[in-house]
């Protein structure tokens, strides 16, 4: 009978060999260390990878263009119109639901009323309307009160603005200090104006004590009411106009 060998089991000095034979020399164990350093690179890197082609396609990094560079804007109106006809001492409340695609900004928002009174018999008779807004919805923008006359020559009734974005014309112009990433942090609206912008509109009728004969009594005041809201989106591009004297 042969005699029996004791110890470790075949496969176990067998997974011990093969181990033993991936670093028996030092180019083998330069080849382990570097497999294993790529199978701990490789996920990493395509992991950060969508944030390097933001970076270059926002163009030139973090920070964008630089020198001289033509803002411009290109603007898009939203309106809403409405008429109605108010007694003396009647209200009526205006809902502009304002919402804009996320990737565009709200340069200002416009409210006019307009009314011509041009049915009285003379002077100190000229009807005229109050107004105030409930902006409780909006952020970043504060309540404002205006009144007006309807003025028989025209032009009569008033007007709220609100510049969302500060400062805002819609003018382009010439950059040469700021960066593209800076400028965009400038002409920025915040997300503020979105939601619904009310107001409120109060009719004062000045009728004359006595008509005359012939003459119907002026005892109402039609209002047109015009809401409007321009949106933008900034466009940045290198000028072609030389930056040195």
């Amino acid at each position: 009978m042969g005699e029996k060998l004791i110890g470790r089991p075949e496969s176990d000095k067998r997974s011990g060999m093969d181990f033993q034979d991936l670093v028996d020399t030092p180019q083998k164990v330069k080849t382990l260390a570097g497999t294993v350093v790529f199978l701990v690179a490789f996920p990493i890197y395509f992991e950060a990878l969508p944030s390097l082609i933001d970076d270059d396609l926002g163009g030139g990094g973090s920070s964008g263009l630089s020198g001289s560079l033509q803002v411009s804007f290109e603007e898009a109106s939203t309106t809403l119109t409405e008429s109605v006809t108010l007694g003396d001492g009647q209200s009526h409340d205006s809902f502009f639901d304002l919402m804009i695609e996320a990737e565009l900004s709200i340069g200002y928002v416009q409210l006019q009323i307009s009314c011509f009174d041009n049915d009285e018999a003379g002077p100190g008779f000229t009807d005229s309307v109050d107004g105030e807004t409930d902006l409780s919805d909006i952020e970043g923008v504060d309540d404002q009160t205006a009144d007006g006359d309807c003025s028989g020559g025209g032009n009569g009734g008033f007007t709220m603005r609100w510049d969302v974005t500060e400062g805002y014309t819609g003018e382009s112009y010439l950059e040469q200090n700021m960066t593209e990433k800076e400028i965009r942090e400038f002409w920025n609206d915040g997300g503020m104006g979105r939601g619904a912008w009310i107001a409120t509109i109060t009719a004062d009728i000045e009728a004359v004590p006595v008509p005359i004969a012939g003459e119907a009594i002026d005892d109402d005041e039609d209002f047109d009411i015009t809401w409007t809201a321009v949106s933008y989106n900034l466009i940045i591009e290198t000028s072609e106009v030389s930056t040195q004297a």
